[in-house]
């Protein structure tokens, strides 16, 4: 015998069948990201009453996987003595309906819509890995090798002539970063040139504001804290960076 309950309503025993797949989704670094658990029913309404009973139970049936906030809600099937269950609190989405729906089956003596309705519904839960570490990125640009700097000064009556400005030249540095974290605000890690090299006053740090998403499909949560930076350094010959402060991106 097999039976499924979603939402508190409890369908009749032997009267739907299940597909169930899980799929796992993966963010850039390869790391789980998301498990997303679908079921498809596939089902029947069967009623002795005639049409009119027939009716009641269809009626009964959209209230328990119609749209909006109400069709969010556990889902246990059984099947000789095995049980599946989606459990709607600990789903980062809730157990949500994503598609219900009436189909004609193939029935014979006209039995559809006369006694009996047939139907179909998905149901699909994520479930979400807490890694704490979303994205991170940086790079070192060089701006110059410190070579000399020249021009060409116009004519007015000749060709424009090469003009050494300066024989040597600095070698200036850009360090370009973003770190993103799931739950909390990161802090943008130090720079990989030592200090005195560096333009203290013209490094910029910015904190992006976190996104506002739903979870259960009822509560209000915030995710993914941005924070960026860039540093500048400068010196008279090329200097090697030192190495990156790359996060953990298993934590």
């Amino acid at each position: 015998m097999s039976q499924l309950v979603f939402n508190g309503y409890t369908h009749a025993a032997d009267s739907v069948g299940i597909k169930i797949d899980n799929r796992m989704i993966e963010d850039k670094q390869k790391r789980p990201l998301i498990r997303v658990s679908r079921w498809t029913v596939v089902g029947t309404l069967r009623s002795a009453g005639g049409s009119g009973a027939l009716q009641s139970d269809m009626d009964d049936l959209e209230d328990a996987y119609g749209d909006g906030d109400e069709n969010y809600g556990n889902a246990t099937f059984t099947a000789n003595g095995h049980t599946h269950t989606l459990r709607n609190d600990t789903a980062f989405s809730g157990v949500r309906v994503s598609a219900f729906g009436w189909t004609t089956g193939p029935w014979k003596m006209h039995t559809e819509l006369s006694n009996r309705r047939s139907f179909y519904a998905v149901l699909q839960a994520e479930y979400r890995f807490a890694h704490q570490v979303v994205a991170y990125s940086e790079e070192v640009e060089q701006v110059g090798t410190g070579g000399a700097k020249w021009r060409f000064m116009p004519s007015l009556t000749g060709a424009p002539q090469q003009q050494t400005l300066q024989v040597q030249t600095p070698v200036q540095y850009v360090q370009r970063g973003s770190l993103t974290y799931r739950t909390a605000m990161p802090s943008a890690p130090s720079s990989v040139f030592l200090s005195q090299y560096m333009h203290h006053d013209q490094t910029r740090i910015k904190e992006i504001a976190p996104q506002s998403i739903t979870k259960n499909g009822t509560t209000q949560t915030n995710a993914l804290y941005t924070v960026t930076w860039m540093y500048f350094a400068e010196s008279v010959v090329p200097v090697t960076p030192g190495s990156f402060n790359v996060p953990n991106i298993l934590s």
